[in-house]
């Protein structure tokens, strides 16, 4: 650091681009080869060198260069511009007099870059002197375009009308007291009262063939008369009738079902007698017969409506007899579940055959995700769900109900707290089990139907996943939905 008996002078610049980003780069400023200041007993050399801010922005402070003491005396410093992208450095020469505080290059750079001079800083403002002798008022030089001694300007000049052009022919109408024109200033006929009716003048009175008229009289003769017509009113309404459809005990067109052609009809409808239908169906829209059914799902079938299921993973019946599922903590298990038809959940479902060891943590949880990775529902935490049991099914109540489309949707289930693996609750799971079960089987592409997130050591459930990222799962752990 110099000592304070040296005077410094803050020079500052900000280089930009033409479009106004900032510049890189940096300034060199490089004194005489080697100074001698006297007084402070120093030797002062080697360049100051400043880069450029995020803003294109140098801010550096220097000596001056007029100060008592230096050798050689009034030395300048060259400055070289460094600026990445200009295409060639500059360079030129600056005093820096220690009268000015501060100076912006912008300010004292050269306007020829590649001369040799120097642009000094310059001193402070100078007072002002005093002001010089008013001058004599000069005489009217021109009006309007003419400088000659004598002006004489015509209507034409300033944009006028001649007085001489008013209230003549090819000139400009007047107007009189009330705002009008004259009529001696309007073409002949205009203004005037009427002069004939039909060719006919004086007092003229038209009959009914001069305006090609029928009298009242032969009118009667040729057209049915008000009082003649027979018709008096129409279902006991007079004057200008309209019917509507309940006018004429009817109903209107988009009430009434037709008994051919095709008609959509929208809303509930309930029928006194069932509507019936003799053919079986072709797709999957059309009324369908009991006898029909009856063949698709045969007696002696379960579905998940027969032990009051909305859906569920598999059949319960065809669940492992001797390896049920212990969850690794932190790991997310996805069970597909088929929903048919439309449904309101309101719980998933699990069994559980056995409880092995401690009991769960608060971080444990089970919830429904659609087929594209969305969580629409959750469960409260297991810990207070699911207890120690010897085979109970738990139907674990969701935190808000869904009413789900058709579709398949995955059970999410969480388990945290038993360790090793093989404590806490044991799932139900299919019959079977192994690296890669027959209940995995699937076309490339579709719907995994056992699951897990790649993820672990997972504390809640996620808003939502990415169903190309999960990782199918050897365990076939059995869950419903209600």
């Amino acid at each position: 650091m110099l000592p304070e008996s040296i005077p410094t002078v803050r020079v500052t610049a900000q280089y930009l681009s033409l479009d106004g980003r900032p510049l890189s780069g940096n300034v060199q400023f490089q004194p005489p080869a080697l100074l001698t200041h006297s007084d402070a007993d120093l030797f002062v050399g080697g360049p100051t060198s400043a880069s450029l801010d995020s803003e294109g922005r140098i801010t550096v402070t220097l000596p001056a260069t007029d100060t008592e003491g230096w050798n050689p005396f009034g030395w300048t410093y060259t400055v070289t511009e460094r600026i990445v992208g200009v295409g060639r450095n500059r360079t030129y020469r600056i005093a820096l007099p220690a009268s000015v505080a501060e100076i912006d290059l912008a300010d004292i750079a050269p306007a020829d870059p590649a001369g040799t001079q120097y642009v000094a800083v310059p001193g402070p403002a100078g007072p002002q002197g005093e002001p010089g002798p008013q001058g004599p008022t000069g005489p009217v030089r021109s009006v309007n375009g003419y400088s000659e001694s004598d002006i004489i300007l015509a209507a034409a000049d300033i944009g006028a009308v001649a007085t001489s052009d008013a209230g003549r022919a090819g000139g400009v109408a007047q107007l009189d007291a009330e705002g009008k024109v004259p009529r001696t200033q309007l073409p002949d006929g205009t203004g005037e009262g009427v002069t004939s009716v039909n060719g006919q003048t004086g007092a003229v009175t038209l009959a009914a063939a001069d305006l090609g008229a029928l009298t009242p009289a032969s009118a009667d003769t040729r057209y049915l008369a008000i009082g003649a017509a027979p018709v008096t009113s129409v279902n006991g309404q007079t004057g200008a009738i309209t019917l509507t459809p309940g006018d004429l005990g009817a109903v209107s067109a988009d009430q009434a079902v037709l008994l051919s052609g095709n008609q959509t009809i929208a809303g509930t409808k309930t029928f006194s007698t069932l509507p019936t239908v003799s053919a079986d169906p072709v797709d999957a829209n059309q009324l369908v017969r009991r006898s029909y059914v009856d063949t698709v799902a045969s007696s002696g079938t379960w579905t998940p409506a027969s032990l009051g299921f909305k859906a569920w993973a598999f059949d319960p019946a065809a669940s492992s007899v001797t390896n049920p599922q212990y969850c690794i903590n932190g790991t997310v298990y996805l069970i597909g579940v088929p929903l048919t038809t439309e449904a309101t959940i309101k719980n998933v479902v699990f069994y559980v055959p056995g409880f092995a060891g401690g009991g769960l943590a608060a971080t444990s949880y089970a919830g429904l995700y659609t087929s594209g990775g969305a969580q629409v529902g959750v469960t409260g935490t297991l810990d207070k769900l699911i207890t120690k049991t010897e085979g109970t099914t738990f139907v674990l109540k969701l935190t808000t109900a869904y009413v789900a489309d058709a579709g398949n949707y995955w059970v999410a289930l969480l388990i945290n707290g038993p360790d090793p693996k093989t404590n806490g609750p044991a799932f139900m799971v299919g019959a079977s089990v192994g690296n890669r079960p027959g209940g995995s089987a699937r076309m490339p592409g579709a719907f995994v139907r056992h699951a897990r997130l790649a993820a672990t050591g997972l504390t809640s459930l996620p808003n939502s996943f990415t169903p190309s990222t999960i990782v199918p799962d050897a365990n076939a752990i059995w869950a419903a939905v209600s």
